[in-house]
């Protein structure tokens, strides 16, 4: 007996070694499985697969090639220029042409082009835009006064179209932003409404809004202090009958967008309430 205790007290030390290399084997093949699995997957695609998966990947690079290359110089484009909400609008090729007519004619060829594509048959781009709104109660209730300003507009009669739709980016934002945490007494909803649609998105089109917002339609402007308006579209110059040259097409046109983008994010919180 003590002879057997003996030799069982040498062997543990292996017995622990073998057992802890059939662990590590264990482990190793739990690790291969899902590479051979991935192997055999590979194996297991026919060459057409293949080539269309090759497309798919030289798709995705594309996207992001054009992301790099079009997205963020374009959008900084329409941040100079003031217009928001345009990727719902407008196709890749057509973010191409608006910056070649950027680079060879310059922004107001950029402009003349955009115009142009919402006055196209009969403003059909604009006509769809106006009609999405009605989804929302607060542009619903208000459909007289919306459409007498948008026929406005397209009479370019844009000194009564801005000062009628201005009032409602106010209103909008203050439905986007009701019921926030911590919101300060006297806060600025439009810029309110535009941080939170940037922090949300985080993408080259929100921070566009956020950027036209807060450094263009609602920028500061102390009447007592400033010689002049820090734009002519300043949104406290305009309803205080401080700014007199207002009235351009581009003026309308970014109060409409960002009008548009306003409807768009009360509707996204409309939906997000409903059970």
């Amino acid at each position: 007996m003590q002879l057997a205790r003996a030799v069982q007290v040498a062997v543990e030390p292996f017995v622990q070694v073998v057992q802890a290399a059939q662990q590590v084997q264990h482990s190793i093949r739990e690790a291969l499985e899902p590479l051979q699995r991935i192997r055999e997957a590979f194996r297991s695609i026919t060459p057409d697969q293949f080539s269309a998966f090759q497309k798919a990947i030289a798709g995705l690079a594309d996207d992001w090639l054009q992301r790099d290359v079009v997205e963020k110089p374009v959008f900084r484009l329409f941040t100079k220029l003031g217009l928001t909400g345009l990727e719902s609008y407008l196709t890749k090729s057509e973010l191409l042409q608006v910056l070649k007519l950027s680079k060879g004619k310059g922004n107001e060829a950029v402009q003349a082009y955009l115009f142009r594509r919402f006055r196209r048959a009969k403003y059909q781009v604009l006509n769809r835009m106006v009609r999405g709104w009605w989804r929302v109660p607060y542009m619903r209730k208000r459909k007289k006064a919306i459409r007498a300003a948008i026929a406005a507009h397209k009479k370019r009669q844009f000194d009564l179209a801005i000062p009628a739709l201005l009032p409602l980016i106010d209103g909008l934002a203050a439905e986007v932003v009701s019921g926030t945490p911590n919101l300060r007494k006297k806060s600025i909803y439009a810029k309110d409404a535009a941080a939170s649609y940037n922090a949300e998105e985080a993408e080259v089109w929100s921070e566009c809004v956020e950027q036209v917002v807060c450094s263009l339609i609602y920028k500061d402007y102390d009447f007592r202090t400033s010689k002049r308006p820090p734009s002519s579209i300043n949104r406290h110059g305009i309803l205080h009958g401080r700014i007199v040259d207002y009235g351009s097409e581009l003026n309308s046109y970014r109060v409409i967008l960002l009008l548009n983008v306003m409807v768009k994010m009360a509707e996204n919180k409309m939906n997000k309430t409903i059970p």
